[in-house]
């Protein structure tokens, strides 16, 4: 029987390519705001939804990501990118701008699953890399499962390298 692997993909942030991918007209990422949290964790929640892969950790996941989000973005260590298709958020980007965090993209990329295979996900990849490179980290990281869409599609994009761990790194310290 197939038991998934917690993974952890790695970059080296000064290896990310300067060219944004192409998107569709009328995309914007930009920093979410602490009033918007509640329509944030509805996009992670609606992304993990599609995503069978997490199966019956999800629901453990979920709450994680909800406590994190409505505790404050504002505050400490957590910023969230919002992809916006006009006026609606179709995907969101937890980011811890902590060096020494276990991890730093803290929900992955999260798109809403009518938007994907348009490479927005990539997108959305791309610019969470580059906001964490701004901030002035040299490095940057995420931990998903090994059988999730991700793991296969999304994440070994942009030169990573991965690592398997025994779980989930925790970020209290962080929050």
């Amino acid at each position: 029987m197939f038991k998934p692997e917690w993974i952890r993909f790695n970059w080296d942030l000064k290896k990310l390519p300067t060219e944004e991918p192409k998107a569709g007209a009328g995309l914007e990422v930009r920093l979410g705001e602490e009033k918007e949290s509640r329509a944030i964790v509805t996009v992670v929640e609606r992304s993990y939804q599609a995503e069978q892969g997490w199966g019956v950790i999800r629901p453990q996941r979920l709450k994680e990501l909800q406590e994190i989000i409505l505790r404050g973005m504002d505050e400490r260590d957590i910023k969230v990118l919002v992809l916006q298709d006009g006026r609606r958020a179709v995907g969101a980007s937890v980011l811890c701008i902590a060096a020494d965090a276990p991890r730093q993209l803290v929900s992955g990329v999260c798109v809403v699953e009518e938007y994907h295979n348009r490479g927005w996900g990539k997108l959305l990849l791309w610019r969470s890399l580059k906001f964490l490179a701004e901030q002035g980290l040299d490095k940057a990281s995420v931990v998903t499962r090994s059988n999730v869409n991700a793991f296969r599609y999304l994440y070994p994009k942009y030169f990573s390298t991965r690592e398997r761990l025994d779980e989930m790194p925790l970020l209290e310290k962080y929050l």
